[in-house]
């Protein structure tokens, strides 16, 4: 014995080293038995390699030095090689597929009854249509029988050279002058002073005075509204237009200034240029709020139908 050797007497007791000696002779048997049995064992419909796999899982319990364990993996190869024969001799009767049969098969059926040889794929449309609920897409299993590729031609591209706009051509944008703005404006005020004039101020005047939202509002719009209350502020800012409270306290609107005998009703002769001309005498300031909401408001409850501006 060497001083590596894990029996010596030293190290073990001799119950431990007879315990040793028996499992080993236990695996030397065991080995031989399956070599004995191994036409058995491999048999598809055997178990007894279920009972050595059992016999050496107890030995394994007993197993306590590395000599012990090599005999445990000589048995447990001998019984891995045997399950891997025994896994060959199962009859699966599994059938590989074969595409070239098949594909035989199939020519023989859709060219059966035909002299040219040509294939008829009803036939084949008729047998596979019970093994779908929805009509399968064609896919010819040899790629198209016959097929003619169309040859494109491109057209040559034409570059096309933008050409520069003439002078004379272009659109120079509209400059808006202030003094086109306040001409505008000054047309707008003599055309609500004129609307005044002819409903209360005139020889012949329907009313001696009107009601102020009526006679501001525009049924139909909002923006023409909000321009006839902007530009009768300057005809009220210069005494021309008269704003005040009936017995009702209902706001109301009437001309302010009577015209000269020789110019006739309506006319612009006593109307000034530009608004600013004429002061009142004891100028007041009123802040009017419109709102969208007000105005639809105002219309519903007066009954607007129609502008007294025209």
């Amino acid at each position: 014995m060497t001083d590596d050797d894990p029996d010596r007497p030293t190290q073990r007791s001799e119950q431990e080293i007879k315990e040793s000696t028996d499992l080993r002779i236990r695996y030397s048997l065991f080995k031989m038995a399956m070599v004995e049995r191994k036409s058995e064992l491999v048999r598809p419909d055997s178990t007894g390699l279920l009972e050595v796999l059992d016999e050496m899982n107890v030995l394994f319990d007993r197993v306590r030095t590395p000599r012990e364990a090599a005999f445990d993996s000589d048995c447990l190869i001998m019984a891995s090689e045997l399950a891997n024969e025994r896994a060959s001799n199962l009859q699966t009767n599994i059938q590989e597929f074969d595409r070239g049969v098949f594909a035989n098969e199939l020519r023989k059926l859709m060219s059966c009854g035909s002299s040219t040889g040509e294939l008829d794929w009803s036939k084949l449309g008729k047998v596979a249509t019970n093994l779908f609920n929805a009509p399968a897409k064609l896919d010819l299993i040899y790629g198209p029988l016959a097929t003619e590729y169309e040859i494109r031609k491109r057209a040559a591209s034409k570059r096309t050279i933008q050409k520069k706009p003439e002078e004379s051509a272009k659109k120079k944008p509209q400059q808006i002058v202030k003094q086109d703005q306040e001409e505008s404006t000054t047309k707008e005020v003599q055309r609500v002073l004129k609307s005044v004039y002819r409903l209360t101020g005139s020889a012949d005047a329907p009313y001696p005075h009107v009601p102020f939202f009526e006679l501001i509002i525009h049924p139909t719009s909002f923006s023409t509204t909000i321009e006839n209350l902007f530009h009768l502020s300057f005809l009220v800012k210069d005494g021309r237009v008269k704003l005040f409270l009936d017995e009702d306290d209902i706001p109301v609107v009437k001309f302010g200034k009577k015209v000269s005998a020789g110019a006739s009703a309506g006319s612009t002769a006593d109307i000034p240029a530009t608004p600013g001309t004429t002061r009142a005498i004891h100028p007041s300031q009123v802040v009017v709020s419109m709102t969208m909401e007000k105005w639809r408001a105002l219309i519903r409850e007066l009954g607007i139908t129609e502008s007294m501006m025209g």
